[in-house]
């Protein structure tokens, strides 16, 4: 991913009223600066592919989300508009800001790629009217995304006008204040047939390096049985957040078609005599509710593990039929910025995803 290089039109407050004319200035102001720049000849080019409605309940989210649309922009340039419930502004009212930044993909002759940035805050009363500013702003016929920053949207009165523009609603379950109750809240929005717009969670996106690489233990054609023998399985996630260890557990179970009998605190206890505890580690240098490990055990003694490592790698570790095995492999820095940037490339449901999210939720 190209790191922005700094946009020669800075972000400028505007009357809400007047956001489309300011944003045409700055689109010549950009053009001008970059010809009168050294005249390298690339052109600006103004390619939108997307619609990214962005819900931040402070403005240090605000702030996160707007590095997050900037990194993301040499890849999925967007016209991103960001609403901001300031609680703390001085009074009632809506302010407004606008600015394009942009980036250079490598290779001879690219185009400098730019983005478009909408900054809507409203404090109060005001919050309510922040989608009749914004969504008279949204360009037609590009797919509509709604980057919900913290917590559940399904209850908040924004989110009834929001919803029904919008083909994809991207939560994060690390901000869920109480994980269990906040996913049946996701499942009974997946399963409501009124509600057009599809549901994702940045937890999953989280998960994607883990995932796999517990798939992968079962991929060679002679571990596949032990699919059908495994009976306890332990999660680990660092302290914060429990609902990454209870994704990931809704996604393993939900694989291996076990039938919940019983949810405990900690506890998942299937049909078939399976178990799955969640465990929590001290954070130390991790950061809070992230993965830390999951251990797989066997009928016959067997013990799968994939844990996380210091400097971005990941250890599985095999013992089974008098074998041990070892394997370290790299795991990809995570940012925010790649996990939202995941989630934007789709518009299909995720069946796996829902599957996991129902059976946490014993629906």
């Amino acid at each position: 991913m190209n790191a922005p290089t700094p946009s020669s039109a800075p972000a400028r407050r505007v009357d809400p009223a007047a956001i489309e004319r300011e944003l045409a200035a700055l689109w010549r102001a950009e053009a001008e600066a970059q010809k009168n720049a050294g005249g390298d000849g690339k052109p600006l080019a103004r390619t939108l592919l997307l619609n990214l409605l962005i819900f931040a309940p402070d403005q240090a989210s605000a702030g996160q989300a707007r590095d997050d649309v900037v990194a993301l922009t040499s890849r999925q340039p967007s016209r991103a508009l960001l609403m901001v419930a300031d609680e703390r502004a001085p009074g009632p009212g809506i302010d407004a800001w606008v600015s394009i930044f942009c980036t250079t993909p490598q290779g001879n002759g690219a185009a400098r790629i730019c983005g478009e940035q909408i900054t809507v805050a409203a404090n109060g009363p005001t919050i309510l009217d922040l989608p009749g500013t914004i969504l008279p702003l949204l360009l037609a016929n590009l797919p509509t995304f709604l980057w919900w920053q913290a917590g559940l949207p399904f209850a908040h009165p924004v989110f009834d006008s929001l919803c029904r523009v919008v083909d994809r609603v991207v939560l994060d379950s690390l901000t869920f204040a109480d994980p269990l109750e906040n996913f049946a809240e996701v499942a009974r929005a997946i399963r409501e047939e009124r509600f057009p717009a599809i549901v994702t969670d940045l937890g999953w996106a989280r998960l994607t390096p883990w995932r796999s690489l517990t798939a992968q233990i079962f991929d060679p054609q002679a571990m596949r049985p032990y699919l059908n023998q495994l009976e306890r399985v332990r999660v680990t996630c660092y302290e914060g957040s429990p609902a990454l260890a209870w994704l990931f557990a809704g996604w393993f179970a939900s694989r291996l078609e076990w039938q919940l009998a019983s949810r405990e605190v900690a506890v998942m206890r299937f049909e078939g005599g399976q178990t799955i505890e969640l465990a929590t580690a001290p954070v130390g240098g991790e950061t809070p509710g992230y993965f830390a490990a999951v251990e797989l055990r066997a009928r016959d003694g067997a013990v799968f593990e994939v844990a996380r490592l210091p400097h971005h790698c990941a250890v599985t570790r095999l013992n089974f039929g008098g074998m041990q095995t070892e394997h370290v492999v790299p795991v990809r820095h995570e940012t925010s910025a790649e996990w939202l940037g995941r989630e934007l490339n789709r518009l299909t449901h995720s069946a796996t995803f829902e599957a996991a999210v129902s059976l946490i939720s014993n629906l």
